[in-house]
């Protein structure tokens, strides 16, 4: 009977990893690969940002409400600003101390980015990242220098369904903002994010969220965003325990890939809701969860018993 104990001992380091994710608030490399699928369904990625290639997930929350990615929401939910945090994706951290925030409206889908200025919602430097022992770490304010003030979406009637894209970059000791662009209390405006974040020499990105906003009905036709089924990523399956053995070596669950394609059920709306990538809620108040799922999945036990099994079958 000496001979389960080793067995059994397999099944440690996966019960380990999955509670390590579940209690540091980390995400998985399957929902960091759903927030990119998201971008590049909804065409934010590459007409907007170049190369797309975030370290972590955003939660945002407006009025204790957390949104998931595409969400389309009331103007008047929108009105005053967010609360945001960040989860990193497992085994990582976020490098650097100050960070820049914006959020601009990137117009409705089939809006040529490099031609068309988006329009500048929310500006600030000098944000930091209260990374405490677990995530979500909640961005704080303290010290920031605010450019534009947060002002809501007000798209114009019948413009169609507007793209309100929300990022955090790293900002380096090297970070000099442009002249027009470089004292607080400056208006609502446009600009092109991608010269902004190159001209300020910002460092890269850490993570973006978006979620959409129309006001009256399109005069227009447009291209709608969707969600993106998270069991269509190439990581997803990837993820999954096959046995007890290739579990302990594995960085990612299956708990995790399954939580993430729970995650893409969606929001009724019709736009690009919960995924895989879905925003992790700061609040706890129903939001779908980025930061793991906890327990150990019915693939690691299967998988364990199968190696118990065949040990005592050796031993008899």
């Amino acid at each position: 009977m000496f001979a389960l104990i080793p067995a059994l001992a397999l099944l440690v380091p996966v019960l380990a990893q999955d509670s390590n994710n579940a209690s540091n608030g980390s995400v998985s490399s399957v929902q960091i690969e759903g927030l990119e699928a998201n971008f590049k369904q909804a065409q934010l990625s590459p007409q907007l940002f170049e190369d797309f290639d975030p370290e972590a997930i955003l939660s945002v929350s407006f009025g204790g409400n957390a949104i998931s990615t595409g969400d389309k929401l009331e103007q008047s939910a929108v009105s005053s600003a967010p609360d945001i945090s960040v989860s990193p994706e497992s085994n990582s951290t976020i490098e650097g101390d100050k960070f820049t925030l914006i959020m601009v409206d990137a117009n409705p889908v089939g809006t040529d980015e490099s031609t068309e200025a988006q329009t500048r919602h929310w500006l600030v430097n000098g944000v930091s990242i209260n990374q405490g022992s677990s995530a979500p770490y909640a961005l704080s304010f303290d010290g920031a220098t605010t450019i534009t003030d947060y002002a809501g979406p007000g798209p114009a009637e019948g413009s169609g369904s507007h793209r309100y894209v929300i990022a955090l970059y790293e900002q380096p000791s090297s970070f000099a903002a442009p002249a027009n662009l470089s004292q607080a209390g400056t208006a609502l405006g446009t600009m092109f994010l991608s010269s902004y974040v190159s001209e300020s020499g910002l460092g890269d990105l850490v993570s973006a969220q978006y979620f959409q906003v129309e006001n009256g009905q399109a005069t227009a036709s447009a291209e709608a965003t969707t969600s993106v089924d998270s069991t269509t990523l190439e990581g997803y399956f990837s993820t999954t325990v096959a046995s007890a053995t290739s579990g302990a070596n594995s960085q990612t669950s299956a708990g995790s890939a399954s939580g993430s394609a729970a995650a893409t059920s969606g929001s009724g709306t019709g736009s690009a809701a919960a995924s895989a990538s879905s925003a992790a809620s700061t609040t706890g108040s129903g939001g779908s969860s980025g930061a793991g799922r906890n327990g150990v999945t019915w693939g690691v036990v299967v998988g364990g018993l199968g190696v118990v099994g065949a040990v005592v079958g050796a031993a008899l």
